[in-house]
């Protein structure tokens, strides 16, 4: 029994081992520990007793950021050292993208090799030099999303991570021409441009590859709203935005075709058919958005015809297009008139061409409300009728045409003689080197007298040849100009005229016995244009009236002496008195009358004056009749007029 017992003891020593062991780790800074004792941070070198073969020993290591490692050790294994490596910490993580699949990155390394929806890997985490988990940044990418990232640690609550893209953005600033505009975007108001909008999201639709874009509307008053739609458009951040006026194509359509259509001063072109044509901007005017108005100008003129312009005003009117122009043809034109004008100088009465602008008809009839007038003579254009006197026979007019030379001064007329039957044309009378003025027959018609200054610078009565017999005889020979003689038919004829005295503002009226050198003052009014009767028993004239300025007609006694009125009309202006043949009619010029459009021009009248009887108008045609002269007949009375506009002789019915 005791030698059992002693040889146990002996086997249970014979087993027991001591070693002495070596302990690092990686990283070194871990902290050790010995069968479950903290030693610290390595190298530790501990002896190590193993009493049995079956005697284990623990040797751990373990750091922040790496996993805990341990080794057994055994009495068999005869190592003096031991160094464990620790390895990171892992952790398996999984990434999900919304809403379409992306490229997933973790520090930048892709985890697949295409884009995809969800993935898991398993991720080493580590700590920094301060012992504080290093962070991975996990990115999703896509094109036309904007990049979604975060940050992963190891101590996260999950493992789930999603990362969801966000459409791309951007910054916009609109601007309007002009600007001020409001703008509008999707609906909202933004405010009046310039203006920014700013960070807006630009979905991207995967399926159609286009970005939703924005509708952006644009407001100002006189303008139409602009609609616009504003995609990614590669980033672009910068958008102008024209403002358009209103525009409209006018088509203006007149009667007569073919007129001309100006609007603001620019012709307008006529289209295809005919008619004017423009496309017209209607801009704002003001802040309240009154749009433009424009003037359209519409005329029309020919060689033969002319029509009152008209004015239109062209308005935006909701649109509206199309236009219509009535003009109204112009049925006068203007017909310059040249008449001696006496004018009392310094140096006494001096005789000037003075020019009259008058209106003339284009149309030479009555309007059909009565036989109208024949043309006796066609002169060329230009030419200036004065006075008119028809033979005692009625077979020729004599009048005298007036000629305003090149020369300061040079104030001529020309006396003309035209058969009434048409045999003819106008014949020279005169050399047309001197003013002959207001010529007259004779009243047996073989002798012309007339007022000329062919002896010197005054106006004095001469006396020629009706039929071109030699000789010319001067009548009056004095300090006066003379004008408008009249003889008269006694058996000692006498000569009625007016004259003008250098030292009296007022014409008067005289009368001498021809052979004589007696004259005689007729009235203490003066006169102008006397004319003696047929009968040789008065004369009649036209004196002016001092308040109106009118010319009234005139009769007194062959031997002078009160007058009296015969029209007595201060408001009308009446002149040109002519006797027909046996004194009982009065033809003579009055402007009582009106014409179409109401305006008061120069007619002839005719007057009875053996019979209380109102005045007839023999023309009222618009235009410009004077100088009436009886015809032998009694029946028609020639006259001068403008009608047509040139200055000729005509012949009307004088009834």
């Amino acid at each position: 029994m005791r030698w059992s017992l002693l040889l146990l003891l002996g086997l249970v020593v014979g087993c027991s081992t001591t070693r002495e062991i070596t302990f690092t780790a990686m990283p070194s800074d871990a902290t050790l520990s010995i069968d479950g004792v903290t030693r610290g941070p390595g190298p530790i070198t501990d002896k190590i007793k193993f009493t049995g073969s079956d005697d284990i020993h623990t040797f751990a290591a373990s750091r922040k950021g790496f996993k805990d490692q341990r080794i057994d050790l055994r009495r068999d294994d005869d190592r003096t050292s031991y160094n464990i490596v620790l390895r990171k910490q892992s952790k398996k993580l999984t990434f999900s993208v919304q809403p379409v699949p992306a490229m997933i990155t973790v520090d930048g390394q892709p985890l697949s090799k295409d884009m995809t929806r969800q993935i898991s890997a398993e991720m080493e985490f580590g700590v920094d030099a301060k012992d504080q988990w290093i962070t991975h940044t996990v990115k999703a990418e896509r094109p036309n999303f904007a990049p979604v990232e975060m940050k992963v640690k190891f101590d996260d609550a999950t493992s789930v991570y999603v990362l969801n893209l966000e459409p791309l953005r951007k910054t916009v600033t609109i601007t309007s021409n002009p600007p001020g505009a409001e703008v509008f975007i999707d609906g909202d108001p933004l405010g009046k441009a310039p203006v920014t909008d700013k960070s807006r999201p630009y979905p991207f639709d995967v399926v159609t590859g286009e970005f939703a874009p924005h509708s952006v509307r644009l407001v100002k008053p006189g303008y139409d709203p602009v609609e616009k739609s504003i995609g990614w458009d590669d980033g672009k951040t910068e958008y102008s935005i024209d403002m358009l006026a209103k525009t409209k194509t006018v088509r203006i359509v007149t009667d007569p075709a073919n007129a001309v259509v100006e609007i603001d001063g620019t012709k307008v072109q006529a289209d295809a058919n005919g008619v004017a044509t423009a496309k017209l901007d209607f801009p704002p005017v003001n802040d309240a958005g009154d749009l433009k108005t424009f003037t359209a100008t519409v005329s029309k003129k020919t060689a033969d015809s002319e029509w009152t312009p008209v004015k239109l005003a062209i308005a935006w009117e909701n649109g509206k297009s199309d236009y219509s122009v009535t003009l109204k043809e112009i049925l006068t034109k203007p017909v310059q008139l040249i008449a001696p004008d006496p004018q009392r100088t310094d140096n006494g009465w001096q005789f000037s061409p003075k020019s009259v602008s008058t209106l003339a008809y284009k149309d030479v009839t009555e309007g059909g409300r009565k036989q109208p007038p024949s043309q006796l003579t066609r002169l060329p254009k230009g030419t200036v009728i004065d006075t008119i006197a028809v033979s005692p026979d009625g077979s020729s007019v004599l009048f005298n045409v007036l000629i305003v030379g090149p020369e300061k001064n040079d104030f001529r007329s020309q006396l003309m003689l035209v058969k009434t039957d048409g045999t003819s044309g106008p014949t020279y009378f005169s050399d047309g080197k001197s003013l002959d003025l207001t010529p007259g027959f004779t009243p047996d018609g073989n002798q012309i007298v007339f007022s000329s200054n062919r002896a010197g610078t005054r106006l004095s009565i001469w006396q020629m040849s009706a039929v071109g017999a030699p000789g010319i005889t001067q009548l009056t020979n004095g300090d006066t100009n003379d004008l408008w003689p009249s003889i008269d038919s006694d058996p000692r004829p006498r000569m009625y005229y007016q004259s003008l005295v250098d030292t009296r503002s007022d014409p008067r009226l005289f009368m001498t016995q021809l052979g004589t050198t007696i004259r005689t003052d007729l009235t203490q009014q003066g006169g102008r244009q006397p004319r003696v009767s047929p009968k040789a028993d008065s004369v009649v004239f036209t004196g002016v009236n001092e308040r109106t300025g009118k010319r009234d007609l005139f009769v007194m006694s062959d031997k002078g002496g009160t007058p009296q009125n015969l029209t007595n009309t201060p408001d009308v202006d009446e002149f040109d008195p002519a006797w027909n043949k046996d004194g009982s009619r009065l033809a003579y010029v009055s402007d009582r009358g009106t014409d179409d459009e109401k305006r008061h021009n120069y007619d002839i009248w005719v007057l009875d004056v053996s019979k209380a009887e109102a005045p007839v108008q023999i023309t009222s045609n618009g235009s410009w009749d004077d100088s009436p002269a009886w015809d032998s007949s009694g029946d028609n009375i020639y006259f001068r007029s403008n009608r047509g506009g040139d200055w000729n002789v005509w012949k009307a019915p004088a009834k």
